[in-house]
C-alpha cells in the first residue's frame, strides 16, 4: 500500500469526516462548559453562571448560540472539503482559529453591551475573551484531533490482521505493481496486480472493484470510501479518478468518446460498462489517454 501523499500540506481525511466533526463539537462544548464554570469565580470580567438568575439566561443563550455556530461551521467545512476534494492543513487551522475569534467577539458583545458585567474597556474585554476562548476551545480541538489521528493510524496498522484476503490468484512478477485495498476497519481485503485492475466503482457506502482473475472478469465489493482509495492508491499514472463514482486504469481503456454529456471511456475487453468522465477530471484524463 502506498502512503498518503501531502500529509503535511493536506489535512487528513479522518479529521474532516462528519463523525469526527460532530465528535469534535460535542467534546469541545462540554470541555468549555467545565472550564468556564471553574474559571468564573477567579475572574472579574466573567459573568458565566449556572442557576436561576438573569445571568443564567445569558449563559444559556451564549452556550446555545456558540454550539449552533460550531455545528454550522463544521457542516460548512465538510461541504467545502467534499467540493474542493483537497483541503490544505493551513486552511483547516485557520478555520479553527476564526471559529475561536468569532465566538470571542460574540462573548465580548454580550459582556460589554448586554450583560455589562464589568467597567473595563471594549478592547480589554475582547483581548481577555479571546485568550479564554482560545484555551477553552483550542485544548479540546487539539486533544480530539490527536485522538482521531491516533485511531486512524492504529486502523491502518491492522490491515495485515484480516483473516481472509482476496487476490487475482496469479503468480506475481518480481517488479509487478500491486494495489492493496482495505475496508473501513483497516483490514486488507483485496490484493490485485495493477495490470489486472480495470476500474473501481462507488456504490453507496461500498466500492466495487472490477479486475481480471484466472482469465475472467471478477468483481469484489468492500465497505470503503472512494476518497480513501484515491488518497492511498492513485499514485500510479495509469490509475486515476475520472468521476465522483469511478476510478479507472487508463491503460485498460481502448476508446474515448466525446458525447453530448461529456467524455466516455470504453475498455479493450468486452462486457464491461462504459465509464463516464466528469468535467472536473476531463483534462487530466485526456492528457493521460493521449500519452498512452
Amino acid at each position: 500500500m502506498k502512503l498518503r501523499k501531502n500529509l503535511i500540506t493536506q489535512v487528513p481525511e479522518c479529521l474532516t469526516d462528519p463523525f469526527s466533526q460532530a465528535q469534535n463539537v460535542v467534546i469541545s462544548v462540554l470541555f468549555a462548559l467545565v472550564f468556564l464554570t471553574a474559571y468564573t469565580p477567579f475572574s472579574d470580567t466573567s459573568w458565566f453562571q449556572l442557576g436561576t438568575n438573569s445571568r443564567f439566561i445569558g449563559t444559556l443563550g451564549f452556550v446555545g448560540v456558540g454550539t449552533l455556530f460550531l455545528a454550522c461551521s463544521r457542516t460548512m467545512m465538510t461541504y467545502f472539503v467534499r467540493r474542493l476534494r483537497h483541503f490544505a492543513l493551513w486552511a483547516y487551522l485557520l478555520w479553527l482559529f476564526l471559529e475561536i475569534v468569532l465566538i470571542a467577539a460574540f462573548h465580548t458583545y454580550l459582556s460589554y453591551y448586554l450583560v455589562k458585567a464589568t467597567t473595563h474597556s471594549l478592547e480589554f474585554i475582547f483581548g481577555k475573551s479571546l485568550l479564554i476562548t482560545f484555551i477553552a476551545l483550542a485544548v479540546p480541538y487539539t486533544i480530539v484531533d490527536l485522538m482521531i489521528l491516533l485511531n486512524d493510524s492504529r486502523r491502518k496498522l491492522t490491515l495485515t490482521k484480516s483473516d481472509t484476503v482476496e487476490s487475482d490468484n496469479e503468480v506475481l512478477p518480481e517488479h509487478a505493481e500491486i494495489i492493496n485495498l482495505m475496508d473501513n476497519n483497516g483490514n486488507l481485503k483485496l490484493s490485485v496486480k495493477l495490470d489486472n485492475l480495470y476500474f473501481i466503482k462507488a456504490e453507496d457506502n461500498y466500492i466495487k472493484v472490477y479486475y481480471q482473475r484466472n482469465g475472467a472478469i471478477a468483481s469484489y465489493m468492500l465497505r470503503c470510501k472512494m476518497k480513501t482509495i484515491e488518497d492511498n492508491c492513485v499514485d500510479s499514472s495509469s490509475l486515476m479518478r475520472c468521476h465522483r463514482s469511478f476510478i479507472v486504469n487508463i491503460d485498460k481503456v481502448s476508446v474515448l468518446h466525446n458525447e453530448a454529456d461529456g467524455f466516455v471511456l470504453e475498455f479493450e475487453r468486452e462486457g464491461l460498462e462504459a465509464i463516464p468522465v466528469s468535467k472536473t477530471y476531463s483534462k487530466r484524463v485526456l492528457e493521460a489517454f493521449n500519452k498512452k
